[in-house]
C-alpha cells in the first residue's frame, strides 16, 4: 500500500509537470516514427519494428509500454505511410493510442532530402479505480473513467548520409470535449539529431542529441553517443537530464535489428526501483547492399 500511495503522489506529480508523452531511452534507433511522422519513408525500404520498455523496474504499478512501428514509401520519392499502435500502463490507468502517419519527401541538392509529416490518430485512456484500496466503490469520484481523444500531430525532417536532423510535435491538436481547464493534453516539442562520423572502415561513432520541451514542465535533453564496429555491433552510453544514466547494446544482421537498453536511475527515484529496460526488435525489407541509406545514421 505503501509503494501505491508513494505512486499516486509520483503520478499527481507527473501530471501536474505535463509530461505526458512517452519517454524512450533508444531514441537513434529505427524509431523516430513514434516522435515525427516526417519519419516515414526515411529508411527508402519498408520496416517494421517493436519494442517494450519497463520504466523503474520492482516498483509496484511502474510504467510498461509496447509500441508497433510500420512504415514504407508508396509513391517513390513522393508519398509515404506509417502506422504506430502504442499500450501504455501506469498505475491505475492504461493508454492505448493509433495513429497514421503521412509524410512527403523532397530532395534538397546532391546529398540532403527533407521531409514534411502529419499524423492523425486516436488515443484511448481508461482509469480503473476499483483496483485502488481503501476506497468506497459506491463513490462516483471512484467509478471508471474511459476517455477517447483524437489528435494531430506533424514533423519535419532532414537527412543525408551522414546527419539527421528533426522538429516534431507530435500532438500539435487534441480534441477533448471538456472544458478548456479540464483538458489533460500539452502539446510536446522535439528537436533532435545526430551524425555519423567514420573514424575508419571499421569504427563509426554516432553522437546525438534530442530535447524535449513541454510548457509547465522543466526542459529535458538525452544526449547521446554510440560506437559502432563495421556496422554490425553498436555499443552507446547516453544521460537524460536530471534523470538517469543508460546503456544501451545493438545490432544489425542482414534484415533485422536488435537494442536493449538499461537506465540506471540518478533522480530521487533511485531508491525505489531497479532501473529501467528497454527492448528492440526491427526488420527492414530490400536487398541487401541496395545503395540506399543503410549506412546513413537516420536508421538507428
Amino acid at each position: 500500500m505503501k509503494k501505491f500511495i508513494i505512486l499516486a503522489i509520483l503520478c499527481s506529480s507527473l501530471v501536474a509537470k505535463a509530461q505526458q508523452e512517452l519517454q524512450y531511452t533508444q531514441n537513434q534507433f529505427n524509431s523516430q516514427l513514434e516522435i515525427n511522422p516526417a519519419y516515414a519513408g526515411a529508411n527508402g525500404n519498408a520496416s517494421l519494428s517493436l519494442r517494450y520498455r519497463k520504466q523503474w523496474a520492482g516498483y509496484t504499478g511502474s510504467p510498461s509500454t509496447l509500441s508497433f512501428n510500420a512504415e514504407s514509401i508508396v509513391i517513390k520519392k513522393r508519398l509515404a505511410l506509417g502506422l504506430t499502435v502504442i499500450s501504455d500502463r501506469i498505475g491505475i490507468t492504461q493508454s492505448t493510442s493509433a495513429d497514421l502517419s503521412i509524410s512527403s519527401h523532397l530532395r534538397i541538392g546532391e546529398t540532403g532530402t527533407l521531409s514534411v509529416g502529419l499524423k492523425i490518430g486516436v488515443n484511448l485512456l481508461r482509469s480503473d479505480f476499483s483496483k485502488l484500496e481503501n476506497v468506497d466503490p459506491t463513490d462516483p469520484l471512484y467509478t471508471t473513467e474511459n476517455r477517447t481523444l483524437p489528435y494531430v500531430g506533424f514533423g519535419v525532417l532532414y537527412y543525408t548520409r551522414k546527419l539527421y536532423l528533426g522538429f516534431a510535435v507530435p500532438r500539435v491538436v487534441t480534441f477533448e470535449s471538456v472544458a478548456p481547464q479540464s483538458t489533460i493534453t500539452k502539446p510536446h516539442f522535439y528537436l533532435y539529431g545526430g551524425y555519423r562520423i567514420v573514424i575508419n572502415d571499421d569504427i563509426d561513432l554516432r553522437p546525438a542529441l534530442l530535447a524535449k520541451y513541454v510548457s509547465a514542465a522543466p526542459f529535458e535533453a538525452d544526449i547521446a553517443l554510440d560506437v559502432w564496429y563495421r556496422r554490425m555491433i553498436g555499443i552507446g552510453v547516453s544521460y537524460r537530464t536530471s534523470d538517469a544514466v543508460n546503456l544501451m547494446i545493438k545490432g544489425q544482421f542482414g534484415h533485422f535489428y536488435v537494442g536493449y537498453s538499461y537506465d540506471m536511475t540518478v533522480s530521487g527515484m533511485r531508491n525505489f526501483n531497479s532501473g529501467s529496460h528497454e527492448i528492440y526488435l526491427g526488420f527492414r525489407f530490400g536487398k541487401q547492399g541496395t545503395p540506399d541509406r543503410t549506412n546513413s545514421n537516420v536508421n538507428f
